[in-house]
């Protein structure tokens, strides 16, 4: 059974220097983040803004604060079908080393809306780009010895436990391994399929999983997203964590995402009473 290290994303305590917010989160009971940059230090406009002075700062409040960097938040559309793509794939490669200076745990991204797609776009070619932008960064990734963590999402080019085991499957790199956010594997449709769900991630992904996002959605008479406490939430977490608790993994971070601070002790204790 995996140690849960209880973390939060780090641009839900606004903007500010490293030391400024990792004082802020660990001050209110976390021991990690995800840490984007671009979300949350005002003078990252892009990814060249990232310097070496920016990253020892990091380290150095990582330090200060005895918070660890779960993921390097480096969200960009790496299945996107369009010319920004090999952009998008340099920017993301040009952070491997950045997620290395701080010893992250990985450097994460989601894998494209559909709804952003061109029209016409399939899902499997949206996932043949993804895989093509993953051949420019998992080389380096693991020269450095990176972890590079994909994230599942119910409306993305990489959509189920089964297409991210066949993505993993077609690049097979030990490099390559996934942030489980339950919610995201959620929706109207099959609100009532959770079980399955979780079988399915433990099944087929248990062992890749890097990182877990954890936030509260529900679902309107239409089957639109709500985002919710996590006390008011539709997400299944007792299941989830039943397959969680069952992994080899020595530690995992299970990081608060949409976090309040004013709600951070309970949402804490809410958390901590799966682990």
């Amino acid at each position: 059974m995996p140690k849960f290290i209880v973390g939060a994303r780090l641009h839900d305590y606004g903007k500010g220097t490293p030391d400024e917010l990792f004082a802020k989160v660990s001050a209110d009971g976390f021991a990690a983040v995800q840490l984007a940059y671009k979300k949350c230090v005002p003078t990252v406009k892009s990814y060249a803004d990232v310097t070496d002075a920016l990253v020892a700062d990091t380290i150095a409040a990582e330090k200060a604060h005895s918070i660890q960097v779960a993921v390097l938040g480096t969200y960009v559309e790496l299945a996107i079908n369009d010319e920004s793509r090999l952009q998008n794939a340099a920017d993301f490669k040009s952070q491997l080393a950045v997620c290395k200076a701080l010893g992250a745990g990985c450097i994460g991204t989601e894998t494209t809306a559909m709804s952003k797609q061109p029209a016409g776009t399939t899902r499997e070619e949206a996932q043949e780009l993804l895989c093509r932008s993953l051949a420019e960064i998992l080389p380096t990734a693991e020269e450095l010895g990176v972890t590079v963590g994909i994230e599942p999402v119910t409306l993305h080019s990489m959509n189920s436990p089964a297409a991210t085991r066949h993505i993993l499957d077609t690049m097979r790199s030990p490099n390559l391994k996934v942030i489980f956010d339950m919610s995201n594997l959620v929706n109207a449709e099959n609100v009532h399929e959770q079980a399955r769900i979780w079988n399915d991630m433990g099944e087929l992904l248990g062992e890749e999983i890097v990182a877990v996002h954890f936030k509260g959605q529900a679902f309107d008479a239409e089957g639109g997203l709500l985002h919710t406490s996590l006390e008011e939430s539709r997400t299944d977490y007792a299941g989830a964590f039943a397959m969680l608790r069952q992994l080899p993994q020595a530690t995992l971070p299970v990081l608060r995402e949409e976090a309040v601070p004013a709600r951070a002790a309970s949402d804490i204790a809410f958390m901590k009473g799966f682990f």
